[in-house]
């Protein structure tokens, strides 16, 4: 049994001769793996030096198409350039009327219906007639007991003319009257002192013989009677529509009281309102559009009539645009806009308005140059709705009648950008002579 000493320095010895083997497994680990790590580094060698020969070699890229742009064009021309004055109003009827009764008396029978058309003479209302036949019974008998005493008084009596001389002096007093020479006052005095002359000398014998009788009288009693018996029947003045019968058959009618309303709805016109400061460009005889909202129509017209008065609160001229309207699809109080031509500016060129872009404030428009694009930046004159005058060509090249510009898909296109025209349009000059 070793002293407790012994034990504890052998004890010591053993833990040192631990660590001293410890150390050295672990330098000779690390130098095995800086081995492989070596022999690692050699094994990759080669293809690493394939990537680099990979690297060096050029690459093939594929050709990027050219992006090619549909539009539509159309041609600069030169021509005339209208500049329209626009103004609103209604359409009204040329011919309308309230047909009233002339005579009282109770309607006995109505013809026509509410809106029903009707020709200048057909009969709309009759009313009961027989008290004026009555009446003209009675003068016809007056008239011709009249007669008997004028061909008793004086069977041989044989008319004179009004001399020629006499007559002669009578026109020229009405023509001393509208040269304002002699009033009308003087001009009926002069007259009646040379029909007396005249009666003195034989003349108006057959006048003072039928005034003498009663004849005068009697005959102009027959020919009211008459005239009271037309005017039971109440017909269309023109041709046109019935509107507002509000009667029936039976009613005791007054004098003046409303039958109808008649309306031509053939003949009408569009009463529009136009500027003071644009009816200078005006005149009687010019072309004009009428666009009818309600219909989404558009009518071809002329200015038929300029007023010569102005009305003070709107400052504005009627102006009267006149129309057949064969179909009756227009009725009388319908809106309409006038649009008439104004000035008109002679040989410009022209394209059409929707050609012309704006970029950095600047106009421009693009011209096509075989299968391509190219801007020209441009000073533009006068306008219209339809059409811009060219002035000139600032940049970019010319521009001559019949060249192809662009109207569509170019807001984001560029300079000499490859274009494939798919139509040309016509140009819209709603001005242009109808072929």
């Amino acid at each position: 049994m070793l002293p407790r000493f012994f034990r504890r320095a052998l004890c010591a010895t053993m833990v040192m001769s631990l660590v001293v083997v410890s150390i050295g497994c672990g330098s000779n680990s690390s130098s095995g793996n800086a081995a492989a790590s070596d022999s690692a580094a050699v094994a990759e060698s080669p293809g690493d030096k394939s990537d680099a020969a990979a690297a060096d070699k050029p690459k093939k890229t594929k050709k990027r198409r050219e992006r090619t742009t549909s539009v539509n064009v159309s041609r600069a021309l030169r021509g005339d350039l209208v500049v329209p004055v626009i103004a609103e109003g209604t359409f009204r009827a040329r011919h309308s009327a309230e047909l009233r009764t002339e005579i009282a008396g109770r309607l006995v029978r109505i013809t026509a219906s509410e809106g029903q058309s009707v020709r200048k003479g057909d009969l709309i209302a009759k009313l009961d007639s027989r008290e004026y036949e009555v009446a003209e019974e009675e003068a016809r008998s007056k008239y011709f007991q009249a007669l008997s005493l004028l061909a008793i008084e004086d069977e041989q009596m044989e008319p004179l003319e009004r001399p020629a001389e006499l007559q002669k002096k009578i026109d020229e007093l009405f023509q001393l009257e509208r040269r304002g020479a002699i009033t009308r006052e003087e001009r009926l005095a002069r007259e009646v002192a040379l029909d007396v002359e005249a009666l003195k000398q034989g003349y108006f014998r057959v006048d003072v013989v039928a005034g003498r009788s009663g004849i005068a009288a009697a005959r102009a009693s027959l020919e009211r009677a008459r005239l009271d018996i037309e005017r039971t029947e109440i017909r269309a003045p023109f041709d046109g529509i019935i509107t507002e019968l509000e009667i029936s058959a039976g009613e005791q009618m007054t004098v003046g009281q409303t039958i109808c309303a008649l309306v031509n709805n053939t003949d009408i016109e569009a009463k529009v309102g136009v500027l003071e400061s644009d009816i200078g460009k005006l005149a009687v005889g010019r072309p004009a559009l009428l666009a009818v909202p309600a219909l989404g129509e558009t009518l071809r017209v002329t200015v038929d009539v300029i007023s010569p008065r102005f009305d003070r609160e709107s400052r504005t001229c009627q102006v009267l645009l006149r129309l057949k309207n064969t179909r009756g699809r227009v009725r009388p109080g319908m809106f309409v806009r006038a649009i008439i031509a104004g000035e008109t500016f002679d040989d410009l060129l022209l394209v059409p308005r929707e050609a012309i872009l704006t970029r950095d404030g600047r106009p421009l428009l693009f011209k096509i140059d075989g299968d391509r694009a190219k801007w020209l930046y441009v000073k533009i004159g006068h306008q219209n709705d339809h059409l811009v005058e060219i002035n000139r060509v600032l940049q970019g090249g010319a521009l001559t009648p019949d060249d192809q510009v662009v109207v569509t898909n170019h807001l984001t296109l560029a300079h000499e950008a490859k274009v494939k025209v798919k139509k040309v349009l016509p140009v819209r000059d709603p001005w242009a002579p109808a072929n």
